[in-house]
């Protein structure tokens, strides 16, 4: 089946259209979300874009991330989920989203669990942005405020084109959205690079308590809701410090445990060379790339340690 063909078919038949995003969203998600409610409203289509949680305020300057709502448990006639690899990213967007008449899953993480009628998934793909520039393109829908919206998603997603998820399809992409009229210096440093005050703080705080282990091999940081009080900060806060760890020339396996609520961590995983992050993440229920994953485990700090300090010292 022709599944990009289909999805153009589906988008044009439709007037109402929801479009979801995952929990705790980054800029891969809500750029290619808020790409496509752009070009669909370019088009005379009713729109609604919709997380479950506020837009991050460092994603307040994405246009259109001021109309990005809550839920609202509605039934629409066509739901488009974006970067989301299986149903339970979309937290308490899933019965919204399962109750509209035709789903659509677009998304590129290598772990994705199919969870709609419709899916296009290419896990090769660097950021789900080039999926949806794919439609967007087979549309004719592209124009200056999309092309800037997926140009800026790339560049999340991609670590400004320095992961290894990079390929020349990536650079491709940024080429052809590169022709359209924004500033794409303002962009990169609009959603990659400018941080708050306080985040700078936060980052500062955490790496300064970086642990090491296997002779620099395994790096770990730990948020925890000190760190944010005295800050002022949030988990949403976190994203990004990982790769300071990264940056790092001896460093295989970097963890970035956060403190979402008493006992329980949001762990953001980052590999290189032979070492596979999603399966890390996968022996939590987690999933992702192969050099970028995520879970979530419960208990007590230390044990969330030890069980993670354990598989990665098996893998260095």
């Amino acid at each position: 089946m022709d599944v990009q063909g289909e999805i153009v078919k589906q988008l044009t038949k439709a007037n109402d259209i929801a479009i979801f995003c995952h929990t705790n969203p980054d800029g891969d998600a809500l750029g290619s979300m808020l790409a496509l409610a752009h070009a669909l409203r370019q088009r005379g289509k009713k729109v609604g874009t919709f997380c479950d949680m506020p837009v991050p305020a460092h994603y307040n300057c994405l246009d259109g991330s001021e109309l990005v709502s809550l839920p609202d448990n509605e039934a629409h006639e066509l739901a488009v989920s974006v970067d989301c690899a299986d149903a339970d990213r979309l937290g308490k967007c899933i019965r919204s989203f399962m109750s509209a008449k035709k789903q659509i899953c677009i998304d590129h993480h290598k772990s994705f669990s199919r969870f709609a009628e419709i899916c296009y998934v290419d896990g090769n793909a660097a950021a789900c942005a080039q999926l949806v520039y794919d439609i967007l393109d087979r549309m004719k829908a592209l124009d200056d405020t999309s092309a800037k919206l997926l140009f800026g998603a790339i560049v999340t997603d991609s670590g400004c084109f320095a992961y290894s998820s990079v390929t020349a399809e990536t650079f491709k992409i940024a080429q052809e959205l590169k022709k359209y009229d924004f500033d794409s210096a303002d962009c990169v440093f609009k959603v990659f690079r400018s941080t708050s005050l306080a985040r700078f703080k936060l980052k500062s705080r955490v790496l300064n308590k970086a642990k090491f282990f296997e002779d620099g091999k395994i790096a770990l940081i730990v948020f925890d809701h000190s760190d944010f009080e005295a800050t002022g900060t949030s988990f949403e806060d976190t994203e990004g410090v990982i790769s300071e760890l990264m940056d790092i020339d001896c460093v295989k396996i970097a963890y970035a445990i956060s403190e979402v609520s008493k006992m329980s961590f949001k762990v953001s995983i980052r590999t290189r060379d032979s070492v596979d992050a999603s399966e890390i993440a996968s022996r939590f229920g987690g999933g992702g790339h192969r050099n970028a994953a995520g879970c979530r485990l419960n208990g007590f700090l230390e044990d969330v340690v030890e069980k993670l300090l354990n598989l990665a010292k098996q893998r260095v």
